[in-house]
């Protein structure tokens, strides 16, 4: 009787054996949701204390975040719930973070509205592939991007890092129109051709996003470092 999950889009029902749930990657993608509460009581005590405590709550996100789909391709268990799951649970993450800083950290207004449209027009369009086409499409390699410095952005306003700001404040800002730009063409190639784009890396490609990964951390937490002390 209860052995499936009913998604209802439109008049459309998509059905999930429920035991997909309870698998431990798409368990770690339901804790990122779960731990919004808790973020947001933090975050409005506004004391040190409090902040340390948030920031760790973040980074066992952003832990949970690299692990479910590692373990779900460990132990293969990788399904279409969890490939849906997985985007879903880092946009509402993100978006109450991003409320949540607007009232107790300052955030502009006009980024928070930036950040929050990006995600709400990819879901849309996610949900168009999958009643049309009966699609999930997975996270892309821009949008992997467009997070990271999304979450990067949002750490820096959570401790008021100022460097940190407006350092990912443009990179932030990049990867999102990056990301947008991506899926619209991944979109449109999918009503196109019915297929999902194989995306083929390079070793030239992925040297050179180590070697920005590298530069980027190596600045961000230099100049944390130098903030404090």
């Amino acid at each position: 009787m209860f052995e499936y999950l009913c998604i209802r889009i439109n008049s459309y029902n998509y059905y999930f054996m429920l035991k997909e749930l309870l698998r431990p990657p798409n368990l770690l993608s339901l804790s990122r949701i779960l731990l919004t509460p808790f973020v947001g009581y933090y975050l409005s005590l506004d004391n040190s204390q409090a902040t340390i405590i948030c920031i760790a709550l973040l980074m066992v996100a952003a832990l949970t975040d690299g692990l479910d789909g590692y373990l779900a391709r460990r132990l293969n268990q990788v399904s279409r719930l969890g490939i849906a799951l997985d985007p879903i649970a880092d946009k509402i993450f993100a978006g109450v973070l991003v409320i949540l800083l607007v009232l107790y950290r300052d955030l502009p207004l006009w980024l928070a509205f930036i950040i929050i449209g990006r995600d709400l027009l990819i879901i849309c369009a996610g949900f168009l592939l999958l009643k049309d086409k009966k699609m999930v499409v997975p996270s892309n390699l821009t949008g992997k991007y467009a997070f990271a410095a999304v979450a990067f952005l949002l750490g820096s306003y959570v401790i008021r890092f100022s460097f940190g700001i407006h350092l990912t404040t443009y990179l932030a800002l990049v990867f999102i129109v990056a990301s947008i730009v991506n899926y619209f063409m991944v979109f449109v190639k999918i009503r196109k051709t019915n297929q999902i784009p194989v995306f083929q890396d390079k070793p030239l490609y992925k040297s050179m996003r180590i070697g920005f990964n590298l530069l980027f951390l190596f600045i961000f937490f230099f100049q944390l470092w130098k903030s404090y002390y």
